[in-house]
Parts: C-alpha cells; structure tokens; sequence
C-alpha cells in the first residue's frame, strides 16, 4: 500500500474511533458537526453498506408496481446524517422522504441534496416524543443510527409510533454491537418486549458480510408495525 493510501485508512479508522467512543452524547453531536464535510468521504470508501441494505428493504417491501406507488410512499429517515438513505430512495422513484438527526451540519448536507421534504433537526430523546404526528410513515429506516452513545432504545418505540399501521420499520446496525456495546444487549429483548406487547411483528432479521471495510457483519431488522 502507498504511503497515501495508509494515511487515508488511517484517518477513516481515527474518525470511526472518534465517532464510537465519544464521551458523552454533547462530544457526539461535536464529532458529527466537526465531520461531516468529509463523512461520506471516509464511510463509503469503506464500503459502507448500511444505507444500500436499508433502502432495498424499503423498495422490496413497497415495488414499483405495488398497491402503494412509490411516488406516493411516505418515508422517515431516523437518524438520518447526510442522506445517503434518502438519496437511494428518491433515485428509486420515492418522493416523500422526511429525515431526522441530531446534527446541525448533517443535516445541512442532506437537505443540500433536495430529495427530502423535510429534515428534522432534533434529538430523540427518551424523556418525551419526537414533535412528529403518529401513523404518519409507510416506512421507518434507521441506518447505523445504534451505535455506542447515539441512538437509545426507545427510538424504537418512537419509530413504531410514527410509523403507519402495517407500515414497516427497518433498522440496520453492525453485528457486533450487539456483544460490544453495553447497552444494546438489551436491544433485541428490547424488540421482542414491544413483540409481545402487540406493538409490532418480525418480519426478517438477517446478517450479512462486509456491512463496513469489507470485514464487519451487519445485522438488518424488519417489523410491521400491528
């Protein structure tokens, strides 16, 4: 490898340290903010699949010749960051594409690409609801939004809130948080928890390799919300 070419993975590694080991939610939003003009530079030339496996979820589950045309189709982007879901989405044909994130200049890059309808920039927290109507969206994606110190549990109870009746979220996260992080050993009992209280069924759950770096394993969820 050239010297350039180890600097470059270098500096992703640095920024992917950066992003996972903040200390407190605050440094998160300062890590974002800080970054996010060179974002997508480091994720996807680390073959960041994270927004490829959400937005397939979402066009497999609404067809083009489906009972929902996709030009009709009502999406929330939940953690949204630059757009990455939104832009696969509206090349698909989607054309009501609302996202939501915490940082002030991801969310100036994604609304830059004019294929949301709006983007909300809020945090979710679990203290009180998301300003957003609920039985609102036909899909619900979360893309790489659980990671260490950013996403809470209970975004999934907002999702299913603001999420139509049969309508459908999709979150997909890397494999191995689930054993390293703390806090997402809770995630899947999570999940079954709002199962069992009648709030959602599975769909699919499914892993796959090179989710990130052409290593890493991720793991995609789908639920219909009942």
């Amino acid at each position: 490898m050239s010297t350039s070419g180890a600097q470059e993975v270098a500096g992703e590694k640095e920024l992917v340290h950066q992003l996972i080991h903040c200390g407190s939610f605050e440094e998160v939003l300062q890590q974002y903010d800080q970054t996010a003009d060179t974002y997508e530079q480091y994720f996807v030339s680390n073959d960041f699949d994270a927004p490829r496996l959400v937005a397939e979820a979402v066009l497999h589950l609404y067809p083009a010749d489906g009972v929902v045309a996709r030009d009709q189709l009502q999406v929330m982007d939940l953690a949204s960051g630059t757009g990455l879901v939104g832009q696969r989405l509206h090349d698909a044909g989607v054309r009501h594409i609302d996202g939501l994130d915490a940082s002030n200049q991801m969310a100036r890059i994604a609304r830059s690409r004019g294929v949301y309808r709006h983007i909300f920039n809020e945090i979710v927290d679990e203290s009180k609801p998301l300003d957003i109507k609920e039985n609102t969206y036909d899909a619900v994606t979360i893309s790489a939004g659980f990671v260490k110190g950013h996403l809470p549990l209970t975004a999934l109870d907002e999702a299913i809130r603001i999420c139509k009746p049969g309508g459908y979220v999709i979150n997909s996260l890397r494999f191995e948080y689930l054993v390293t992080v703390t806090e997402f050993h809770q995630l899947e009992p999570h999940m079954d928890r709002l199962e069992q209280r009648g709030l959602w069924r599975r769909v699919d759950r499914y892993v796959t390799d090179r989710y990130f770096q052409g290593v890493k394993q991720g793991i995609t969820y789908i639920y219909q919300k009942l």
